[in-house]
């Protein structure tokens, strides 16, 4: 009890360095805890599921590219061949579409076609209905949080809903919301099988390959042998015998934060790379702080040497200083943590609506008070330890003698100094961190995209039986606006997902060679209207009903110097295909992975509206727009969106993550040179004496300015010094995952040592211009 009310007394009568370290210890702190929240979140999708370890994701890996779609047929093929395969379940990822209930128009998301072997693998429970509920082609199910939404009654079970206005499901069973950590989370599950009728292509072509394919494999399976039948599998299948595609498991717990290198991957899913960079940068405030804590705690021993030296003098142990120190540290770490906790509740529901997680705040969580002790421990262990070992071997009689003033004996490691500079090091670290990762990010956002994509925007063709007629009528229309510069189509325009995989089989040198790539079908204005560059050959003519352009990337896959004139076989279509040009690349997704090699061939019925606009009232060119489709398509809803916008959500990753490390990083900035105000204060008021003496000797304000900030200036270049190649190195790692990539320019690390460098000097010189016109007399009355 003694040590407490002694601890309490101590902490008051040094307000200034308590306020500072309960400041940044507090901060740092609900940092550190926002994080911890944040990689729990990230590391619990599909822990919740008891047969999730056994379940994996097949992809196909051709050419180094892996990808997870295959044709739907080639499912039955696997499971029928494989012993290994039975137990497993094919998925289509619709994610979105169009349905009409009750005389309603609604578009949905989170729509999935599979069958009932999905409700176990994924631990689906049914609220209502049969657990196996899609006994028909015809059936579906709905979430609960869907049902309610769609049906307000509740009465959902044994209701028709439309699709595209061309095919009726009846609601056979509702199931309950799957947890927010699950990777596939669908709000309407619609029988596979419909395909046989909604798309008989998909349904029986080897060619079409837009399927996932889920399985629960046993324990002891090898794995590398079942992957060596799956491709003997294929070469039967695809009718290649030198077919190159391999094939791998994926564990469905992995999907989520490792597959950032897959392709034509519809899931939504976040980076492990993303999830070390904020654990990264939560260690690095935490030391920080943790060297902050430590300096101001040697800092003002000057006191505390006196007390300790009259305590040792009467007779105290060690244990009894320690005993002292780990109490009053204790206590203040106490006092952080709650403060803390109360920081952590209030910007918790801001700091996921920033990434993108739905985290709950609850005291509770072990994972909280896991890294609540874990922090505490360090900062209450270590700045006591440190304490310990410089009051320890101060000579108690000396103490007395200099009123405190005692040092430990030469030739000691200066402990403060040593960390100020690792500190200063962090905090230009951070800053060139920061810099680094915009800079990166500016050049994904504005880097050449193969097309422009200004004015550009996309209304969607819904899928039913006339909509080429309503194709050809609704592009007429448009094209008489004087809005509009032109007009084409596609299925996937850029911002969305390639899912059209497909391969291409051609002879060069005489030898039959085969490319696995993206097939886009399009008009034949389409190039014009995307102002996109033709390298090499020309765009289609209205005669060219057999001919097909590739990219660049494709070009580069083929390995021939001159590719237009040769002769191939697309797959997706079936059909023969001259090549006529060759353009850029055209960028659909996010530029993190290269192009995918891809081919473009004519087709009468396509999904999407490519517009491009003349500038001008963009407002009055929608409106009209909407108008017009009414009038064609008046049962079918006007969905438009701005290309420049579909792209930019394919960053928003991206996006936050960089809002967030720079709120961070200045966060982390402040704290350091929190610290670094709080050390500057006390070591001027050690040598208010010899400023004063300075002075009446006729030192001017400058001399004594330069005096006192010295030895700031040269803590700053030696932290400049070695946080360079610490930082160069480590920003040179992170950009090897970028397929396009930005320059370390010698000015990010110089920006960085100057940002750190100003601050440092105004957050010292402050303190010191203060002690330079200070009154001499006053300051030696005050010694």
């Amino acid at each position: 009890m003694y040590n407490i009310k002694l601890a309490i007394r101590n902490l008051l009568r040094q307000r200034m360095g308590t306020v500072i370290n309960v400041t940044g210890l507090s901060l740092s702190l609900a940092v550190c805890l926002l994080i911890a929240l944040f990689v729990q979140y990230e590391y619990a999708f599909e822990k919740h599921n008891p047969e999730a370890k056994n379940i994996y994701r097949l992809l196909n890996d051709f050419d180094g590219e892996r990808d997870p779609i295959h044709p739907l047929v080639f499912y039955g093929k696997l499971t029928d061949a494989i012993p290994e395969l039975n137990d497993g379940v094919m998925v289509d990822l619709n994610n979105e579409d169009y349905f009409v209930v009750d005389n309603e128009q609604w578009i949905l998301s989170g729509v999935i076609q599979t069958t009932n072997e999905f409700f176990d693998l994924f631990n689906i429970q049914m609220v209502e209905g049969p657990q196996n509920p899609l006994t028909d082609a015809s059936s579906a199910v709905l979430s609960r949080s869907e049902a309610r939404k769609l049906f307000p009654d509740g009465n959902a079970v044994g209701k028709t809903i439309r699709q595209r206005n061309n095919y009726d499901f009846t609601i056979r069973g509702i199931y309950e919301d799957l947890p927010v950590t699950t990777t596939y989370r669908p709000n309407l599950i619609l029988n596979i099988h419909a395909k046989e009728v909604t798309d008989n292509h998909q349904y029986t072509s080897m060619k079409n390959e837009s399927i996932h394919f889920f399985f629960r494999l046993p324990e002891n399976a090898d794995q590398a042998s079942v992957a060596k039948k799956i491709r003997e599998q294929a070469r039967t299948a695809y009718g290649i015998d030198d077919y190159k595609g391999t094939y791998v498991f994926q564990p469905l717990t992995d999907i989520h934060l490792r597959s950032s290198d897959t392709t034509w991957d519809s899931t939504e899913r976040s980076d492990i790379k993303v999830v070390r960079l904020f654990i990264i940068v939560a260690v690095l405030v935490l030391l920080i702080t943790l060297f902050n804590f430590i300096n101001l705690s040697v800092a003002l021993r000057t006191k505390r040497n006196f007390n300790t030296g009259m305590q040792k003098i009467m007779g105290a142990e060690t244990r009894n200083i320690f005993s002292y120190l780990f109490t009053e540290t204790s206590l203040l770490v106490g006092l952080c943590v709650v403060a803390a906790l109360f920081l952590t509740s209030l910007a918790l529901p801001y700091f996921g609506k920033l990434m993108g997680a739905e985290m709950d705040f609850t005291l509770a969580n072990p994972v909280l008070w896991g890294a609540i002790a874990v922090i505490a421990l360090f900062n209450v262990l270590l700045p006591v330890l440190v304490q310990l070992w410089y009051q320890m071997r101060v000579n108690p009689s000396a103490t007395i003698r200099s009123k405190g003033r005692a040092l430990p004996k030469k030739g000691n490691i200066p402990v403060a100094q040593t960390l100020t500079v690792v500190q200063i090091a962090i905090s230009i670290c951070l800053i060139v961190g920061v810099v680094g990762i915009n800079k990166q990010f500016d050049l994904l956002l504005h880097k050449k995209l193969g097309f422009n994509k200004e004015n550009l925007v996309t209304i969607h063709n819904p899928w039913s039986d006339n909509m080429n007629q309503r194709y050809k009528l609704y592009k007429q229309e448009l094209e008489k606006l004087p809005s509009v510069s032109g007009v084409t189509g596609t299925w996937n325009p850029p911002g969305h997902t390639l899912n059209n995989g497909t391969t291409m089989f051609y002879e060069s040198a005489g030898e039959k060679r085969q490319l696995h790539l993206r097939a886009a079908p399009i008009d034949g204005d389409f190039f014009e209207v995307m102002q996109t560059r033709f390298l090499m050959g020309h765009a289609f003519l209205p005669t060219d009903s057999n001919k097909i352009v590739i990219n660049e990337k494709c070009l580069q896959n083929m390995n021939v110097k001159d590719p237009i004139g040769i002769k191939i076989r697309h797959g997706f279509s079936n059909r023969d295909y001259e090549i006529c040009g060759v353009i850029e690349d055209i960028q659909n997704l996010s530029l993190q992975n290269e192009s995918s090699p891809a081919v473009y061939y004519l087709e009468p019925e396509l999904w999407v509206f490519m517009v491009r606009l003349n500038p001008g009232d963009i407002r009055k060119t929608v409106a009209e727009m909407e108008r017009l489709w009414k009038q064609v398509e008046p049962d079918q809803p006007f969905r438009l969106s701005f290309v420049d916008e579909d792209l930019q959500a394919n960053y928003t990753r991206e996006i936050r993550t960089r809002k967030l490390l720079t709120i961070m990083s200045l966060l982390a900035i402040f704290i350091s040179m929190l610290g670094l105000y709080g050390l500057s204060m006390q070591i001027i008021q050690q040598r208010t004496k010899e400023i004063g003496i300075r002075k009446v000797n006729g030192a001017t304000i400058s001399e004594v300015l330069g005096m006192l900030n010295k030895r700031f200036l040269f803590w700053v270049v030696a932290a400049f010094i070695i946080a360079v190649p610490l930082t160069y190195y480590a920003m040179k790692k992170w950009l090897e995952t970028f397929a396009y990539k930005t320059e370390l320019s010698w000015w990010v690390f110089v920006l960085g040592g100057l940002v750190v460098l100003l601050v440092a000097l105004a957050t010292v010189s402050w303190q010191s211009w203060r002690a330079a016109t200070k009154n001499p007399v006053e300051a030696l009355r005050y010694e």
